[in-house]
């Protein structure tokens, strides 16, 4: 036994450095952190009503640095103690129990309800208390048949705002619009976007049909944009373009309307109206009130007016009048038709019904026996 104890020392001690001959600090080793099989964070306002949640099926917790490494979250934010969004994303990190969520990886927030909306981003960063996320990469909002990118994007919750900053870009369809920068609001699909707007359209193999405008509003969820003044559509293809004050895009319709006067051009034929239509899957125009046609030596006033570009014929109704510089001729019908020709020009014709014409016919040169003076007076037929 006397024989032990010098070996168990020897031992023990012999695998220690000497304290009087080391000078090496002692390293303390790094707490490792706490790996947990979930994570599971709850708040509530001062009522009891839940305000948000975030849950993790596997989370990694630094005790030191009051944050947690979690894997998949999903989360749910409530309005009034009812459920109003959804938020995932690939991976995160809950910092100060929960005061910071940046989230990374495929993060997307739906805004729950009868017709979803997608806000979608690379990361954000989630500040609960004051009730923002803020995404700085790869921003989206995808609603019905609308898609909007930005370079930067900030959702306030409690306004239920998103703003897009940096050129931003909506897709509608055939529509490819660019904007400064736009509002849109997750309760109502409202949306503001600042100017200047420029919109491409493009049919088939065609050249590109382009809009200028100031700004838009509309509603991505009823599938409607408005162009603000001023207001210019350019056809290349048919050599038009149509002046206004606020024009609608109808893209569940496909329909382009304006209910305030517009003025346009459409080769040689100027044209002007209180009032657009245009059906653009069925090809026809109309001006429902105020029709004015005119073109090189010739004017039609009607009603209404209608033009179908694939067949190039125009139809006018209602109490038209067409002047004609040649002989100052009035033709008055309740009905004209006509057609665009290849230059440009409109040939009108009065085919049935009844017609009233009146023109002037130039007095020949006097004869003998002639009295001075006399003039020859319109023929009315």
């Amino acid at each position: 036994m006397k024989g032990l104890v010098p070996i168990l020392l020897t031992a023990l001690l012999g695998g220690l450095p000497l304290l009087g001959c080391s000078r090496a600090a002692v390293q303390k080793p790094k707490p490792q952190p706490f790996v947990f099989r979930a994570l599971d964070l709850r708040q509530q306002d001062a009522k009891g009503r839940p305000t948000w949640e975030l849950i993790s099926p596997e989370a990694r917790y630094d005790l030191q640095g009051r944050q947690a490494r979690v894997k998949r979250p999903r989360g749910v934010i409530y309005a009034a103690g009812k459920p109003r969004y959804r938020i995932e994303a690939a991976s995160g990190t809950v910092l100060n129990d929960g005061e910071m969520i940046e989230l990374e990886g495929g993060v997307r927030i739906q805004v729950l309800g009868p017709k979803p909306s997608v806000i979608s981003g690379d990361r954000v960063r989630w500040i609960p208390k004051r009730e923002r996320i803020a995404i700085d990469r790869r921003p989206m909002l995808v609603d019905q048949a609308s898609r909007l990118t930005a370079t930067t994007a900030l959702f306030l919750i409690d306004q239920s705002k998103l703003e897009l900053r940096g050129p931003t870009r909506l897709l509608n369809k055939q529509l490819d619009l660019r904007v400064a920068r736009a509002d849109w609001f997750a309760s109502t699909g409202a949306l503001l976007a600042a100017g200047p707007v420029l919109g491409e359209r493009r049919v088939g193999k065609g050249p590109v049909q382009t809009l200028t405008a100031s700004a838009l509003e509309g509603n991505t969820r009823d599938e409607v944009l408005d162009a603000l003044a001023p207001v210019r559509f350019t056809d290349p293809a048919q050599n038009t373009v149509i002046d206004a004050q606020r024009v609608r895009w109808t893209s569940t319709t496909e329909r382009i309307s304006t209910l305030l006067p517009f003025v346009g051009r459409s080769g040689k034929l100027q044209v002007r109206g209180n009032s657009l239509e245009v059906q653009l899957d069925q090809h026809w125009a109309l001006i429902p009130s105020g029709c004015d046609l005119r073109q090189p030596g010739e004017k039609l006033l009607a009603r209404d007016c209608l033009y179908n570009w694939q067949t190039r014929s125009v139809l006018a109704r209602g109490g038209v009048v067409l002047h004609r510089d040649a002989n100052q001729q009035v033709t008055r019908s309740d009905q004209v038709v006509g057609r665009v020709g290849t230059g440009g020009l409109a040939e009108f014709t009065t085919p049935g019904g009844r017609v009233n014409s009146q023109l002037r016919i130039a007095p020949s040169s006097p004869g003998p026996g002639s009295r001075p003076g006399r003039t020859t007076p319109a023929v009315t037929f």
